[in-house]
């Protein structure tokens, strides 16, 4: 793990395994490592770079103070594939032009790991942009072995359905991207707690 956290918050970037597919690390807080994976992906700088935390106290350093709502989305989804769009704090890097960031926290114990040595960390897919995501290490050693720094080899990643993207910045809950988790799902917790 010493080997994979070195390079972060020094414009490095590193693959790591999530319960979904390997992911790209760079510190959240890192503006050069952040840029190295918008590069890496051939994606737009106007877009966020989702963020895996590993637990709830490091909330406190990415987003202003967590609504109700997220709390009890959090409490029931995480950790898991349910990734939150929230109101960024001033100085996450990974955060997108309009001032949110998307984060959740990994069921893979070496996600939150990382995570929890190196701080939050960005989580977006390790390929490039329009490529089948990577399952496993050397499908990212093949694909993006010269531009990234380190591999954390985890393993095969299940795969299948990426996390389910849902943006809690308004009065409701938007379906982004839907995933493992069903929108239904979380619709059917908010309605429930407002009852």
């Amino acid at each position: 793990m010493r080997l994979a956290v070195a390079p972060l918050g020094r414009g490095g970037v590193v693959a790591y395994p999530t319960e979904t597919f390997y992911g790209l690390a760079a510190s959240a807080f890192d503006l050069e490592g952040c840029r190295r994976v918008f590069e890496i992906k051939g994606r737009s700088l106007s877009r966020a770079l989702p963020l895996i935390l590993a637990n709830t106290s490091q909330l406190a350093d990415v987003t202003v103070a967590p609504s109700a709502l997220m709390q009890r989305l959090a409490e029931e989804f995480w950790p898991g594939p349910l990734t939150l769009v929230v109101e960024a704090l001033p100085g996450v890097a990974a955060a997108s032009e309009d001032g949110t960031v998307a984060l959740r926290i990994s069921s893979l114990p070496v996600a939150r790991a990382l995570a929890s040595a190196a701080g939050p960390v960005t989580s977006t897919s390790a390929n490039v942009s329009g490529s089948p995501p990577a399952m496993t290490a050397e499908e990212v050693e093949a694909g993006l072995g010269d531009l990234i720094d380190v591999v954390l080899d985890g393993g095969a990643t299940s795969g299948g359905r990426a996390s389910t993207i849902v943006d809690i910045t308004g009065s409701t809950p938007k379906l982004v991207r839907e995933g493992r988790i069903g929108f239904g799902d979380v619709l059917a917790l908010v309605e429930h707690d407002g009852k």
